[in-house]
Order: C-alpha cells, then sequence, then structure tokens
C-alpha cells in the first residue's frame, strides 16, 4: 500500500491545487492515502533543503511530492512539484484539477491564516504542558541506550505523560551522547518532548520526578573491598545532597547500577532528608529475571509464565531466590486450565537437590555467562528490568502476583529497622509499594536472611563504625578499709621484739623513756612518737574490756 506525502509553503497558490487534487482523491478513492505537510513561507526553504538531503531528492520548489510505501517504509519516491503531482494524478487516476489560479491564491491566503492560528495554538498547548522530568545517570552505558524508546513511547510513566530526558555523564562521554540526544530525537515519539545531554548533576536533578542511577563504580584489583565501599559512598553521598537541594520532594529514586546496590541504596537514605525514604529503593528484578529464565528453561515455558520467585536480600552481593511460593503457567503437562490456572515450580521441577544445589549456582553465574557469550556486559536484559520495575512503580503491578525490591527495612522478617534488603512487594496503580508480610518461612529461609543481614552489617560498619564499648569493670568493696602503713606495722613489730630483747637482758633500763633504740644489723630502729602513744591508748582500752568482762562473770556467778 502506497501514500502520497505533499508537502508546501502555507501561502503557495501550487500547494493549495496539489492540496485540492490529493482531497478529491482521497475522498474517492478507498487505498488513497495521503500526508500533508503544511510550513510557514519563513521556514520553508530550510526544511526544504534538509528534507532533499535526508531523502536524496533534488527539488528547489514549493510544493514537494512524494510516494512512500507503507509497509516497507524507506526513504520514498520523488514525484516532483505540482505539474508532476498533476500529471501522476491523471495518469494514474484520470483525474485532473480545474481550479484556476485566482482560486489558487484565495486558497493559498486562507490556508496561511489558518497555519498561523494552528502554530499559535500549539505553542499555547506547549507552553501549558509540564513534562515530566527524568534523569538518567551513567548515561553513555548500553543499559541507557536500550531504555530511551520505551521511556519515549510510554510505556514506563504512561501514555499520556510527556517526557523530557536528562542524559547525565562525564565530561568525556559527551560527545557520545550527543549522538544518542540526535537518535533519541529521530525516534519521533510524541511523548518525547526534549532530551538534553549534561554533565552537572545539580542541572541535571533540577526539578526531577525520577532519577535512575546507574552507575558502575569499577574495583580495581589493587583496591581493597573497604576502600571501594568508600568511594561508593563518596560518590552517593554526593549524589544525596544534590538530591535534596533541586529535586521534586516526591521525586522517585531507583538505584539500579553495578556493585554495592543495597549500600548504595542505604548511603542515599543517610543523606536525603527532603526525599521520603519510600521512594529511593533498589533493583531486585534482574536477579528475580534471571532466575525465572533458569526455571523456564527447565520447564520448557516461556520466562514470563514463572512467577512469584522472591529474591531476599543483597541484590549487589548475596541473595537468596526463594522457589517456595513460585508458579508456573502455560505447563506442558497431563493438567490443563485457564490462562489465569498455575501449578507449584517447585512440584513441577521435582528435583530438590537440584534446587539446593545446582540452581543457586546456575543464577549466581547467569549474568556472568551471558557476558561472556556476548563478550561485553548484558544490557539489553537489564533495561528491560529497569523499565519493568519502573512501570509497576508508576503505574502499579499485576493483580496477584508479588515482585521484589530493595527497600528500608522497618524490622520485616527479622531485618533490622533502617537496613535496606530485598523483599517481596506488590504495588499500586497510585505508586505505592507495600512489602508482603504474612509469608511463612522455613527454618532454612531464617538462617539465609540472618546470614545476608550479617553481611550488610558488616557493610554498613565500614563507612558506620558501631560505637566503642568499654570492658566491664570488677565490682569494688562498698566499704573498703582504710589502708595501713607496711613500714609502720613492721617498725611496731620491730619495736615490740627489739623492747622485749631489751628487758630481758638488762633490768637498768629506764620506763620513763618514749622509745627504744637497738643497733640490729646496721639499722635504726627508733620508734615514731605518735606510734607509742598509739598503743598506749590500745593498751589501756584493752585493760578496761578485760575489767568488764570479768565484772560480767563475776555478777553472773553470784546469781
Amino acid at each position: 500500500m502506497a501514500k502520497i506525502v505533499l508537502a508546501g509553503a502555507a501561502n503557495c497558490p501550487y500547494f493549495a491545487r496539489c492540496e485540492l487534487l490529493a482531497d478529491t482523491l482521497a475522498d474517492n478513492l478507498e487505498d488513497f492515502k495521503l500526508h500533508k505537510i503544511v510550513v510557514q513561507p519563513d521556514k520553508w526553504q530550510n526544511w526544504l533543503e534538509s528534507t532533499c538531503k535526508e531523502r536524496g531528492f533534488i527539488h528547489g520548489s514549493s510544493p514537494l511530492v512524494w510516494r512512500e510505501l507503507v509497509d516497507r517504509g524507506g526513504k520514498g519516491v520523488l514525484i516532483g512539484g505540482a505539474n508532476d503531482f498533476q500529471e501522476y494524478a491523471y495518469g494514474y487516476y484520470g483525474i485532473k484539477s480545474d481550479f484556476v489560479s485566482d482560486d489558487m491564491k484565495k486558497i493559498g491566503e486562507e490556508n496561511l491564516k489558518v497555519k498561523i492560528e494552528v502554530d499559535k495554538e500549539e505553542e499555547e498547548f506547549r507552553s501549558r504542558s509540564r513534562p515530566l522530568k527524568v534523569c538518567i545517570t551513567n548515561a553513555s552505558c548500553d543499559v541507557c541506550y536500550h531504555m530511551i524508546s520505551s521511556i519515549g513511547q510510554g510505556d514506563v510513566f504512561g501514555k499520556g505523560t510527556e517526557i523530557s530526558l536528562h542524559l547525565l555523564d562525564t565530561a568525556e562521554n559527551m560527545e557520545y551522547l550527543e549522538g544518542v540526544q540526535m537518535e533519541a530525537i529521530d525516534l519521533a515519539h510524541g511523548l518525547l518532548r526534549k532530551v538534553s545531554v549534561m554533565t552537572n548533576p545539580k542541572e541535571a536533578f533540577m526539578d526531577c520526578s525520577a532519577i535512575i542511577f546507574l552507575d558502575d563504580i569499577v574495583k580495581s584489583d589493587e583496591e581493597s573491598k573497604d576502600d571501594w565501599y568508600k568511594r561508593n559512598a563518596d560518590c552517593f553521598t554526593n549524589y544525596g545532597h544534590v538530591l535534596d537541594e533541586v529535586a521534586k520532594k516526591n521525586a522517585r529514586v531507583l538505584v539500579a547500577g553495578e556493585g554495592p546496590v543495597n549500600f548504595n541504596t542505604f548511603i542515599l537514605h543517610q543523606h536525603i532528608t527532603q526525599i521520603p525514604r519510600q521512594n529511593i529503593v533498589a533493583l531486585s528484578r534482574m536477579v528475580e529475571n534471571h532466575a525465572k529464565a533458569i526455571i523456564s528453561e527447565r520447564l520448557k515455558v516461556n520466562s514470563a509464565d514463572v512467577v512469584d520467585i522472591i529474591v531476599w536480600g543483597n541484590v549487589g552481593g548475596t541473595s537468596y531466590a526463594d522457589m517456595s511460593l513460585a508458579r508456573t503457567h502455560n505447563y506442558d503437562g497431563a493438567i490443563w486450565g485457564p490462562p489465569f490456572f498455575s501449578r507449584s515450580a517447585v512440584e513441577l521441577v521435582h528435583d530438590n537437590k537440584w534446587l539446593e544445589k545446582e540452581f543457586p549456582e546456575e543464577l549466581a553465574a547467569r549474568g556472568e555467562m551471558v557476558g561472556k557469550a556476548l563478550r561485553k556486559k548484558p544490557s539489553l536484559s537489564k533495561a528491560a528490568a529497569v523499565v519493568s520495575q519502573l512501570a509497576h512503580w508508576w503505574n502499579g503491578s499485576p493483580s496477584g502476583q508479588m515482585w521484589s525490591m530493595g527497600v528500608a527495612s522497618e524490622g520485616w522478617y527479622g531485618v533490622p529497622e533502617g537496613l535496606v534488603f530485598s523483599f517481596p512487594t506488590t504495588m499500586s496503580p497510585k505508586g505505592y509499594w507495600s512489602v508482603i508480610q504474612d509469608i511463612e518461612l522455613s527454618d532454612e529461609t531464617k538462617d539465609k536472611i540472618q546470614t545476608i543481614v550479617k553481611e550488610l552489617i558488616s557493610e554498613k560498619e565500614v563507612i558506620y563504625p558501631p560505637p566503642y564499648v568499654p570492658p566491664p569493670t570488677p565490682p569494688s568493696d562498698p566499704t573498703p578499709l582504710p589502708p595501713t602503713p607496711h613500714v609502720e606495722e613492721k617498725k611496731e613489730e620491730e619495736v615490740k621484739t627489739e623492747g622485749t630483747k631489751t628487758g630481758d637482758s638488762s633490768k637498768d633500763t629506764s620506763e620513763s623513756d618514749t622509745g627504744t633504740t637497738s643497733a640490729t644489723d646496721g639499722e635504726d630502729n627508733s620508734v615514731d612518737p605518735a606510734t607509742g602513744l598509739a598503743n598506749i591508748m590500745e593498751d589501756k582500752v584493752g585493760e578496761e574490756r578485760e575489767a568488764v568482762h570479768d565484772t560480767a562473770k563475776d555478777e553472773a556467778a553470784e546469781e
């Protein structure tokens, strides 16, 4: 089937003649398809030159007519100007144009007035339009390239939502991004209002309603894991400050790059105060889709027919694909049912050993295996995972199914509050997500969740180490005795010993002396006067106690 494209300056009388002739053919011939392009007179020459250059035509006046094959596309076949089109119409369909020059001039003037009014209305409509601003970081990566078409044609944010797309990357990638920008415009999607390339995050995030982080901070061979986490933390700390300052307060942020995705999402949570924490999530859909692909290959069904696989844990590290509630549609077995009918995937696999050992190993190696076959990182499937998760977040997820997503825990399933963890979720058409909280977990699943929790805590403690807790001190005696000087006790014993020896050897020593001096092994054993007085007082107290004790014994004997 062919289509005639008729283009011309709005005030051109020859364009008016061709337009009336083409309208007559379209009204009378069912298979005659017509497309008109009306251009303002002052813009016609530039438009004509660029169109002829693009399509390989040689033509220099208004109108310009060409023929396209609707089912094949291509640059089209040039028919020519007004006279050429009239000959074409007469030769193929036997119809001539009988309009005189005066009529054509009047129609040309009317066309110009209508064109001016239409352009004015369109400009006013566009000025009232407020396209949704969407920013993609690391926009030179292949994942971003594969996402643009889906975003532009309304598959993500809705068929009635216009998009202003911001592509953010470093200055050295600007030349490539400008090529992506031109190609995005060439898509001719009506909803893609504007495509901008930027190097400044503050400019790129300004008034954005959706931000998709595709950053890939590569770990070098010489770099320690802690240093790598710190580099990720520095990057996303800066992002968090800028988002807090310029992004919309209800913006939705999806962290979907390579590396420690949960950790990077957690860092954003710590540095963003203006955007709700539930609006900043991590991508789990890629791991989920890998698991679906492996199960579908084993059961020989479409990967979309495998549903309700739960991805628990750390997307960028250790995660656990839980098959306990997974279901399969359209399985070619003995039991059939309507489209909504499904059967347990575990029962259909019927191999617990494979599920426990080989399935996790294949899942962990899936991305690497695909990349090895492609000789580059897989990007098409990653882009589809990002697009589908965003579409469900914006428009609601399919009823009766659950989808995994990395969100900040509120204590669900024993995961500490604030830790970013992949949980089973559902998403409402209003854009809210909720964690499914009533799933009964096996002891094995609980143990795996707690193991992953420890891993995430260790990642967090690289940047936020736990507070120092000093070791406990031993309890002290509540009523301690006053310290007795060792030296004084020793001197007291020596005084008593020397006094005894002196008394035995000589009866002539005067008892009125205040101290006793004795040379033993060359040491000075003189007694401190204060110590001697204390001994005398102690002796007197002892004698008084003995007297009281004897009196009490005598009284008891008399009774």
